[in-house]
């Protein structure tokens, strides 16, 4: 499922832990965010993943 996806069908202030081993997505994820309303809470960097948490504005 991607990110999109998963936040449309929540209700407002719901928060998704997106996985990734991607660098790309460090900077792609806040750049949508802010353009959609939404909020990068936090991203925890591990030694084979990202984990970004958004919250659905």
């Amino acid at each position: 499922m991607d990110l999109i996806g998963a936040i449309r069908g929540l209700d407002s202030g719901a928060v998704v832990r997106l996985l990734s081993d991607n660098e790309q997505s460090l900077t792609d994820v806040p750049e949508w965010a802010e353009e959609s309303g939404n909020e990068v809470l936090e991203v925890e960097e591990t030694e084979d993943h990202y984990a970004i948490y958004v919250q659905k504005a």
